[in-house]
């Protein structure tokens, strides 16, 4: 049986969640994908799997999520947030669990929904499939301690960095250069504690100051190598059950918006031999299966990509990877059912991804912000006539004419008082 979509309407309640469940999804016979939060990352997830025939569930805090109004998603609901009541997310996991009738695969889309999770892995083992590393791996790679420890173990080339949980911090002073960033060993307490995932000292005392502002936290120092949002390279990945990477696709970032602390908001495909080699080192060092994306940042001093962070986790612009035929969550679903993992479609330079409102707002707000990375007149007139969708240069975020609710919805909330907001 095919799903029958009903994802214009929000569910606000689990029990409603429930009985469409029961009503729509069991019946098509295949396991569903769940997904949360159901915004930009989620509608791309969402696409992927419900483009193939598996029964999305959708699920997010807030009804402006726009992943939440894609035909692909079979059934979408509001669920408590997980930053605070993650007791109350959990338990609605669970209650929607009780009527799936084959266990269901999830695919959350933030780092707080990943640790709501992880932290209760053994309660919902018994309705769902996680397919991504378990707490012990998870956790070591989350913390840049470990992470940038076992990338000096293994020579991968880390920017210069201080950890101050071994050295008092009046001991590096000497050996600092400014401005220089002060970053947590563990991002998600740090952040739920200042709203920021790291700080700039731009001299001693402001650096002495961060320090003495964090107390409980264990910090690091690391140095502030000078370039653009351009030079940032991600290795995107999945490790399967056995150990093996059955897809690996390296995107390079071209804007941010906001410019100097934000998020992308046009990323290009752009294969790097050394972003591929030094990220699947680390992935293999910590024995990390699940999707991943590996972050680097190219120093033109040395030409060294330089390894920063590791997402556990599916991130905002996966549509492009999956644009190019490195469908991630498509072999992450295959391998956590036991279905034959496919083959990924090979590497293709040059297709961009956009998230169309950002990228306006970076340009109205900078004109030279995008550091010369602009879409091309082909591009933008692909993206005017929809012909996008059929092998045209770029892909959007969230315009799709073939699935056009989600997009009405992102210019409703433009259009309202109160926003949707999403660090992803």
């Amino acid at each position: 049986m095919e799903a029958r979509t009903i994802a214009a309407i929000v569910l606000w309640s689990v029990n409603e969640v429930r009985d469409v469940v029961a009503r729509v999804v069991n019946p098509t016979g295949r396991q569903a994908a769940l997904t949360f939060n159901a915004h930009i990352t989620g509608l791309a997830v969402a696409r992927s799997l419900g483009a193939r025939g598996i029964p999305v569930i959708a699920l997010d805090r807030d009804q402006g999520g726009v992943g939440l109004y894609s035909r692909h998603a079979v059934v979408s609901g509001i669920c408590p947030n997980p930053i605070t009541d993650e007791e109350g997310f959990v338990a609605y996991l669970e209650s929607v669990g009780e009527v799936l009738d084959q266990p269901a695969v999830l695919f959350p889309t933030n780092d707080e929904w990943v640790v709501a999770i992880s932290r209760h892995r053994e309660r919902l083992e018994r309705y769902y499939i996680f397919p991504f590393s378990g707490p012990e791996i998870v956790e070591p790679v989350l913390n840049k301690t470990s992470l940038y420890q076992a990338a000096e173990r293994l020579g991968i080339p880390i920017p210069r960095t201080w950890y101050l949980a071994e050295r008092h911090p009046e001991e590096v002073l000497p050996e600092l250069a400014w401005p220089c960033v002060v970053k947590p060993a563990q991002q998600r307490l740090y952040y739920d504690a200042f709203g920021e995932k790291l700080r700039i000292a731009h001299d001693a005392g402001e650096f002495l100051r961060i320090v003495a502002d964090a107390p409980g936290h264990e910090l690091l120092a690391q140095e502030m190598i000078p370039t653009g949002p351009d030079t940032f390279y991600s290795l995107c990945s999945y490790v399967g059950r056995d150990g093996a990477a059955a897809g690996l696709f390296v995107g390079r970032k071209q804007a941010q918006y906001p410019p100097f602390s934000g998020t992308a908001c046009l990323v290009d495909a752009r294969w790097a031999p050394s972003v591929a080699e030094r990220g699947a080192r680390i992935l293999a060092e910590f024995g990390y299966q699940g999707i991943s994306e590996t972050e680097f940042l190219f120093d033109p001093r040395d030409g060294e990509y330089k390894l920063l962070d590791l997402n556990t986790r599916v991130w905002k612009w996966i549509g492009l990877p999956i644009r190019c035929g490195v469908d991630l969550p498509w072999l992450a679903y295959a391998d956590a059912v036991g279905e034959p993992v496919p083959q990924s479609g090979p590497h293709t330079d040059g297709l961009q991804w956009v998230h169309v409102r950002d990228y306006v707002n970076l340009l109205r707000q900078d004109p030279t912000a995008a550091h010369g990375h602009t879409l091309s007149e082909d591009a933008l007139l692909s993206l005017v006539d929809g012909s996008f969708e059929n092998g045209g240069p770029v892909t959007d975020a969230v315009l799709s004419p073939s699935d056009p609710l989600p997009f009405v919805r992102l210019l409703q909330s433009e259009l309202s008082r109160s926003r949707y907001y999403c660090a992803c």
